[in-house]
C-alpha cells in the first residue's frame, strides 16, 4: 500500500483554510482597533500530524510526510503586569483630577479676591465704622454700618449655602458612582461563570476576557481595586474594593457582594442619596479613583464650612465685645444676623451722648486686632486627612489664611495631578505596545497571509494539472 494520490491536495487545502482563518483574525483586529478593553489577537499556527503518525507502521515510505498546517489557537496579546500597573495609575490620576475639579469649584464659591467676596464685605463693614467714628451722631452713618453688617451676613450665607449645595451634589455623584461600581462587580461575577464554561469546552474566551478587561479598567477609574485569579484558575477574577481592614470583596468566583453592604447598597440608586457618613468606614478604605477624589472634595467643603463657622462665631463675639456688650451680631445655625436694625438703637459710646465715639473707635481698632482661631485643613501629603491648625491674626489675616489654605491645597493637588497624568500616559503606552492594535502591523500580516493563500491556491492548481496529465496518460 502506497501513499494516497490525493494527499497533496489535502496539504494545499490546509494552507487555504488556515490562511483564511488568519485573515479573519486580522480583520477582527482592525475592526476592533478602537474598541475599549480589546486586546489584539494572534493566530498560532501548528504543523499537522505527519503521515504515518508512527514511523514504520504505515506504508513503506522514505520517512514521514508532512500534512500541512492548522490553526492551533487564537490568543489575546496582553501583559498582566502592564494591565495592573496602568489601572493603578489611572485610578490615581482620576482621584487627583476629580479632587482638583472640586477644589476649583470651591475657589469659585469663595471668589477671592473680588468685590463680592467675604473679605471685601468685612473690609467694607470696617470702613463704615471708620466713617461713623468720625461722625458718631450721624444716623446715615449708623445706617451704613447696619447695612454693611447685613451685607457681611448675607455674603457669608451665600457662600455657606453654595458649599452645602456642592456637598449635596457630591453626595449624589458618589451614590451614583458606588451604584455603578456594584453593577460592574455584578457583571464580572457573571463573566467569571461564562469564562469557566468556555474554558471547560476547550476554547479560548477571548471576547469575554476583553469584556472583563474593560470592566476592570472602569472599576479602577472609580476606586482602588485588587483582583486575583478565581478558584477555577481559568481567567476569572476575584475583586476587592478598597484597602485595609474595611475593604470589601465584591466578587468571589461567580458570586457578587455589593459595596459597602447589601442593606446600604440597595438605597444607592434611589431619589434620596445615602449620606456619605452612612457609607463609612468602608468608604474611607477607597484611596484612589473618582470616588476618592469626590469624597476628599466633600471633606474640603466640610472643613471650610467649619472654618467659616469658627470665624463668624468669634467675629460676632469680638464685635459685640467692642460695642460694650451690645448684641450687634448673633450667630446661630450657620447664619450671622444683625440684631440692631434701627440707627437710634446703635450706641457709639458708653455714655450714650451723641458725640461719644468710644465704641466706634474700638470697632475701627478691631480691624487691626489679632485673635486665634483653629482652622481645619485637608493635608494632601497626609492622604487628604484633616488636620487642625491654630491661626493668629486680624480678621483680614484670618480670612486670608482660610482662603490661602484652600489655594495651597489646590496647588498641591494640581501638581500631583500633573505627575499622575504623566505616569498614566507612560503606563498606557507600555500597555498599548503589547495589547494595542497597530494598523500598520495588521496590514503587513494581511499581505503575508494573502500571499500564503495565493501560493496554496497555486499549489492546488499545479496538483490538479499533474492529475489531469496522469489521467490523460491512462485513458484508452
Amino acid at each position: 500500500m502506497g501513499v494516497s494520490t490525493f494527499m497533496p491536495l489535502y496539504v494545499g487545502l490546509s494552507g487555504l483554510e488556515s490562511m483564511q482563518q488568519a485573515e479573519s483574525v486580522v480583520g477582527n483586529n482592525i475592526d476592533n482597533a478602537s474598541t475599549p478593553g480589546y486586546a489584539q489577537e494572534q493566530v498560532n499556527f501548528v504543523e499537522n500530524e505527519p503521515f504515518p503518525a508512527v514511523p514504520g507502521s504505515g506504508p513503506a515510505v522514505a520517512g514521514q510526510f508532512g500534512q500541512g498546517v492548522a490553526v492551533g489557537s487564537v490568543t489575546r496579546q496582553d501583559d498582566p503586569y502592564y494591565d495592573e500597573q496602568d489601572r493603578q495609575n489611572q485610578g490615581t490620576y482620576q482621584m487627583y483630577a476629580t479632587h482638583s475639579s472640586v477644589l476649583t469649584q470651591i475657589q469659585g464659591i469663595l471668589n477671592e479676591p473680588s468685590s463680592t467676596s467675604v473679605q471685601n464685605a468685612v473690609d467694607q463693614f470696617f470702613s463704615a465704622w471708620q466713617e461713623l467714628s468720625n461722625n458718631p451722631s450721624d444716623d446715615a452713618a449708623k445706617q451704613a454700618v447696619i447695612t454693611q453688617g447685613q451685607v457681611v451676613g448675607q455674603t457669608f450665607q451665600v457662600v455657606t449655602q453654595q458649599l452645602q449645595q456642592l456637598q449635596s451634589n457630591l453626595t449624589g455623584v458618589v451614590n451614583g458612582q458606588l451604584a455603578q461600581l456594584n453593577q460592574y462587580a455584578q457583571q464580572l461575577a457573571g463573566l467569571n461563570k461564562q469564562i469557566t464554561q468556555v474554558k471547560q469546552s476547550g476554547e479560548n474566551p477571548n471576547q469575554l476576557l476583553d469584556e472583563q478587561s474593560n470592566i476592570l479598567d472602569k472599576m479602577s477609574q472609580l476606586a482602588d481595586i485588587t483582583y486575583t485569579p478565581d478558584s477555577a484558575g481559568d481567567g476569572g477574577v476575584d475583586v476587592t474594593v478598597g484597602s485595609g481592614s474595611n475593604a470589601v470583596q465584591v466578587v468571589k468566583d461567580d458570586t457578587y457582594s455589593p459595596f459597602p453592604n447589601a442593606t446600604t447598597a440597595s438605597s444607592l440608586s434611589t431619589s434620596t442619596p445615602v449620606s456619605l457618613s452612612s457609607l463609612q468606614p468602608q468608604l474611607s478604605s477607597i484611596t484612589s479613583g473618582q470616588i476618592a477624589g469626590n469624597v476628599q472634595g466633600y471633606d474640603d467643603a466640610s472643613n471650610l464650612l467649619s472654618n467659616i463657622g469658627s470665624f463668624l462665631s468669634n467675629f460676632a463675639s469680638q464685635v459685640n465685645g467692642a460695642l460694650g456688650g451690645q448684641l450687634f451680631f448673633s450667630y446661630s445655625g450657620g447664619v450671622l444676623s444683625v440684631g440692631i436694625t434701627s440707627p437710634s438703637a446703635l450706641q457709639t459710646g458708653p455714655s450714650g451722648n451723641a458725640g461719644d465715639n468710644t465704641y466706634a473707635v474700638a470697632m475701627v481698632n478691631l480691624q487691626t486686632t489679632s485673635w486665634t482661631i483653629n482652622w481645619n485643613y485637608s493635608q494632601q501629603a497626609n492622604g487628604g486627612s484633616s488636620v487642625s491648625q491654630s491661626v493668629t491674626g486680624t480678621p483680614d489675616q484670618q480670612l486670608a489664611a482660610m482662603v490661602s489654605g484652600v489655594g495651597t491645597e489646590a496647588s498641591g493637588v494640581t501638581f500631583s495631578e500633573n505627575t499622575a497624568n504623566a505616569l498614566q500616559e507612560q503606563s498606557s503606552q507600555l500597555r498599548q505596545s503589547v495589547s494595542g492594535v497597530s494598523l500598520d502591523e495588521q496590514a503587513s500580516y494581511m499581505v503575508e497571509f494573502q500571499n500564503a493563500y495565493a501560493a496554496a491556491a497555486k499549489y492546488i492548481t499545479t496538483f490538479q494539472s499533474m492529475m489531469q496529465s496522469l489521467l490523460n496518460m491512462v485513458q484508452p
